[in-house]
């Protein structure tokens, strides 16, 4: 029978712990759920992956079983996030279920875009912050769920999920699909040898898109990875998409050093892998700082400004390529 590990801690940093005891292979239709025996703190991205986890087995008819010890202190912070119910289980123990309005999005399936829309309208009671910074962040889950609709091809949609740290200032957000993932999906646009390229190329602006030029408008360009994580690097924070056997993860920006919008990821502070288990779909996660300064109001300004200058760069690098005879 082979095994899902839940380790002690899931968090953007140290995202690799999910790799530890795990390699996603469940070709024997069977899967043990094993959480770590002491304590489970976990990101919204750790919630989503499962949560796509349990959708996988129950669309490829894998059998699960589940043992968790019932002492773990975190066992009401994960029922009530949806963690067991999105497994296929009820909740182990008996809590007083408290309101999350302006404390955190339990996890939400999005399957069309009416349920985007309401979704979206929750969104401001967990920010405690001015309208223009909301704005901000409602860019954020607005393109992630819309790629989710759009280009995951799944037929259940995907999973939402995010908290709020009232000490730190700070949203986290989890999203992820059981779809067809990010290779398959930039098909349309051109042929990857790997699930990393496919991944890095998803990044890089301009390159997908309801447009076939190459470049366009922040709305029609294939910009809303790329914006995403611009926003994750203006508040020094980790950015991470995984699909496939590959992720690409931002590393938190050290102070004092300037923070530079690439549009190569390859120039980024950042962490990338491959030959990782391969998950079917693709699992994003960001942390956001929600501070009310100036620099964070201008901030959808300078990442456009970003845009435009790493966009003229890409075309002038592209008509280099071109040779005529």
């Amino acid at each position: 029978m082979s095994t899902l590990y839940i380790p002690n801690s899931i968090a953007l940093r140290n995202f690799d712990s999910i790799f530890k005891y795990n390699n996603f292979d469940f070709s024997d239709g069977n899967a043990k759920i094993h959480f770590h025996p002491t304590y489970v703190a976990m990101h919204p991205v750790g919630l989503v992956l499962y949560a796509s986890l349990g959708d996988y087995f129950r669309m490829n008819d894998i059998k699960t079983s589940a043992s968790i010890n019932y002492s773990i202190r975190s066992i009401p912070y994960l029922q009530r996030m949806g963690l067991f119910a999105a497994l296929g289980y009820s909740d182990p123990v008996e809590t007083e279920r408290h309101e999350e309005t302006g404390r955190f999005i339990p996890l939400t399936r999005i399957t069309n875009s009416d349920e985007l829309t309401t979704f979206l309208k929750t969104i401001d009671p967990l920010l405690h912050t001015t309208q223009d910074i909301s704005r901000i962040v409602k860019h954020v889950f607005s393109e992630l769920l819309r790629n989710v609709l759009e280009h995951s091809k799944s037929k259940i949609g995907g999973h939402v999920c995010a908290t709020y740290n009232h000490n730190r200032k700070k949203v986290s957000i989890g999203i992820s699909d059981t779809g067809q993932g990010i290779r398959s999906g930039m098909r349309g646009y051109k042929q990857f040898n790997s699930h990393k390229e496919a991944i890095l190329n998803a990044l890089k602006p301009g390159i997908s898109g309801t447009t076939a030029r190459l470049g366009g408008t922040l709305e029609n360009a294939g910009a809303g990875l790329f914006i995403t994580k611009c926003i994750a690097q203006s508040t020094r924070n980790h950015f991470l998409i995984y699909s496939g056997d590959s992720y690409f993860k931002l590393r938190a920006n050290p102070l004092p050093e300037d923070i530079l919008f690439n549009a190569n990821p390859e120039d980024d502070y950042a962490t990338i892998k491959d030959s990782l288990p391969v998950f079917h779909g693709t699992v994003i996660g960001i942390d956001i700082h929600i501070e009310d300064t100036t620099a964070f109001n201008k901030l959808m300004q300078t990442i456009s400004d970003s845009y435009r200058t790493s966009l003229n760069k890409m075309k002038k690098d592209y008509y280099k390529r071109i040779k005529f005879s």
